[in-house]
């Protein structure tokens, strides 16, 4: 990794949110600027940005047809890789599972995928429809693209020219995902549940009745144990996957739940809305342990939050800021 980790540091559990609030303190934060004009009504909008599985790269899908991957040490937009070759405006972002080098992007009618490290296109593969969502396969063979019109393509990342299989959804779907360990696709939908289908046959083994209202993401966290959902009820609620039981909803936002991400050890979720400029960060478990690692990981602190929705562009704050 070229540097030394540096050794780690235990944290009394009493002292622990306190600890990672302090982290996320607004003067801690650094700025990572697509450019720099007069007038900021000339920035370019990042619509979709995601983090590489090393957490050393992040990726953000722009509306000037491009795809940006930043060094988070970095922060010149010299130093940052772009990514041409979309048609239109670059609607998601996401990292190969599998290999740290390797992302997808997609547009209106287009997926393309990357390897960042030779800024070249691997391959293109075209969808019907406006393509909204992406998620891999944990084994990174399969990618899932949802669209606006309620369909989800799955392609062979290996073999672009060609799509696998098309799934139409009965109702209005937002997002959709697959599990840790690759048996189920998770579909989210319009009618407050949240779709469990097999993969590959794609029946549907189970549904969850989550929401009163839209549900429009979810993530799972990083043990697969914990489900987190967000609706347009501007409600998030934790699900239990062992049992599907309710654990928490958490109603202190004020607006519809469009994303969220969980902290890497599953410990804390964040949600946050197009509607709001507010970011919650609530604890994910009943109880910390007695003690949290507050080491550095690959040279990198282990809570780091990247967000964007402002005319700056991309931020990303942290403990002992990157």
């Amino acid at each position: 990794m070229g540097q030394q980790a540096q050794k780690h540091k235990s944290v009394e559990r009493s002292r622990a949110p306190s600890y990672f609030t302090a982290a996320f303190h607004p003067s801690k934060s650094r700025e990572y600027r697509e450019h720099r004009p007069s007038s900021h009504s000339n920035n370019a909008v990042i619509r979709s940005i995601a983090w590489n599985n090393l957490g050393n790269r992040i990726a953000c899908g722009l509306n000037t047809n491009l795809v940006r991957v930043w060094n988070p040490d970095k922060p010149e937009a010299k130093n940052s890789t772009e990514l041409k070759g979309h048609l239109k405006d670059v609607e998601k972002v996401v990292w190969d599972p599998m290999h740290p080098d390797k992302l997808a992007s997609c547009c209106n009618g287009q997926v393309k995928f990357w390897d960042y490290r030779i800024n070249r296109c691997l391959g293109t593969t075209v969808t019907t429809g406006d393509n909204v969502n992406l998620a891999y396969h944990p084994d990174s063979k399969v990618l899932a693209v949802g669209t606006k019109d309620d369909r989800i393509h799955f392609i062979d990342p290996r073999n672009t020219s060609t799509i696998l299989k098309t799934h139409k959804e009965g109702t209005q779907t937002n997002q959709v995902t697959f599990s840790h360990n690759g048996e189920f696709v998770l579909i989210t939908t319009s009618l407050g549940k949240v779709v469990l289908r097999h993969w590959p046959s794609l029946e549907e083994v189970y549904s969850v009745d989550a929401h009163h209202s839209a549900v429009n993401c979810l993530q799972l966290d990083p043990r697969g144990s914990t489900l987190a959902i967000g609706g347009s009820d501007a409600a998030l609620s934790l699900w239990d996957t062992a049992h599907w039981v309710c654990l928490r909803t958490l109603t202190r936002m004020d607006a519809p739940i469009k994303s969220m991400g969980y902290s890497f050890d599953g410990a804390y979720v964040c949600a946050s809305s197009d509607e709001s400029t507010n970011i919650e960060i609530v604890c994910a478990l009943k109880s910390l342990p007695r003690y949290i690692l507050a080491d550095e990981c690959f040279c990198r602190p282990i809570y780091v939050l990247a967000y964007t929705g402002d005319p700056v562009g991309l931020k990303i704050m942290g403990i002992n800021a990157v």
